[in-house]
């Protein structure tokens, strides 16, 4: 008797796991496997010597970043991997790594990013004046979430990036970002900006205090293209307005304003942009925070300041871009000068890289 009732209790046990393996099993088959992976090669030399506001330095180096994901549907997908950078010339086999994780929800009008993963693609309408090139380099992940309605020349977006935790030792500091573009034929409206906190730790000390750093750029121009090699041709005038504060300071709020010009152009892959800032000086307690509080172009401390980058698209297909230039700084009355060559490849199974279908540059150009 007792061992028919073993013998039950097993068959029981094992009808139980034979439908735990067959969900499963099905459950695994709905879905299907995805894989990322990107290789961003930079080389950048400042020429910054004669500058009393920027660094003259050599950032050179090269990202991988192989990323596995399972997609649940057509929306719903999770992503890890690791951005690998192998800084030139260095004894490390790998010199930094940073985790990537994060869940992403995509439909042809919105997308949704959560947990850490690259910023570079979702950011990229962020002009020179909100990054400094640095950022893009060493900190290529963003830490937080991502939300945008719309895409390509109609879209708006909220994004939060929590750049360090709070300890004892380490500030709490984050960004919260906002921009849109909307494009009417040949016209457009365009806006970007963030707020910097930069907190104390925990438990506070009293030799900190708290401090922002607001930048928003609105503008409106005319950005026109064809399919005979003229792939851009923009001009755009708008306000770049900011708010600092360091609340340890009884007057320690400032509310700079400018103006701001750009001009662009590119034609088969040969092309110029051109940005002019004139207003008030910003980043007035740099000497005091330094890059802690301030992740923006340094060249924003002169109340006047002309970038001009010239630039070659030597290799430009579905997978890879790599771009060849020269940016010229004013700032200060001197002009300095700098040298950039990044070469960008782009792998996935599924969807193509948002690189234009063209054969290299020289190619290209002589037709």
């Amino acid at each position: 008797m007792l061992s028919l009732k073993s013998d039950r209790l097993a068959m029981k046990k094992q009808f139980f796991f034979i439908l735990i393996f067959i969900n499963f099993h099905f459950s695994i088959s709905a879905q299907s496997f995805q894989w990322n992976a990107g290789l961003n090669y930079f080389f950048d030399n400042t020429e910054y010597a004669k500058s009393s506001i920027a660094k003259d330095q050599t950032m050179t180096g090269v990202h991988f970043t192989p990323e596995l994901g399972l997609a649940f549907d057509s929306v719903h997908s999770f992503f890890a991997g690791a951005d690998l950078l192998k800084t030139a010339g260095s004894q490390n086999v790998i010199d930094i790594i940073q985790p990537i994780a994060y869940y992403k929800y995509q439909t042809p009008s919105v997308s949704f990013y959560a947990g850490a993963f690259p910023r570079s693609e979702l950011l990229s309408n962020y002009s020179d004046l909100f990054f400094q090139d640095s950022v893009n380099y060493y900190r290529p992940t963003l830490t937080g979430i991502f939300w945008q309605v719309g895409r390509n020349n109609s879209f708006f977006n909220l994004w939060l990036d929590w750049t360090a935790h709070q300890t004892s030792a380490v500030r709490e500091t984050f960004f919260v970002g906002a921009s849109a573009h909307q494009k009417v034929g040949m016209f457009f409206l365009d806006f970007q900006s963030y707020l910097f906190h930069f907190a104390d730790t925990r438990p506070m000390n009293p030799t900190y205090s708290v401090c922002d750093n607001l930048l928003a750029h609105l503008s409106v121009g005319i950005d026109y293209s064809n399919q005979v090699g003229m792939d851009t041709l923009l001009f755009a005038a708008g306000v770049l307005a900011g708010g600092e504060r360091d609340r340890s300071l009884l007057n320690g709020s400032y509310f700079p304003i400018g103006a701001v010009i750009r001009l662009n152009a590119e034609y088969k892959g040969f092309g110029t942009q051109n940005m002019l800032y004139f207003g008030n000086a910003r980043d007035v307690y740099y000497t005091k925070y330094n890059n802690e509080l301030y992740w923006n172009n340094p060249f924003l401390q002169s109340g006047f300041y002309l970038q001009s980058k010239w630039y070659l698209d030597v290799i430009r297909s579905q997978t890879v871009l790599g771009k060849l230039c020269m940016n010229l700084h004013f700032s200060e009355g001197k002009m300095m000068f700098e040298q950039v060559l990044t070469l960008k490849a782009i792998l996935n199974s599924s969807t193509k890289p948002n690189f234009k279908s063209k054969p290299t540059f020289m190619t290209n150009w002589f037709k």
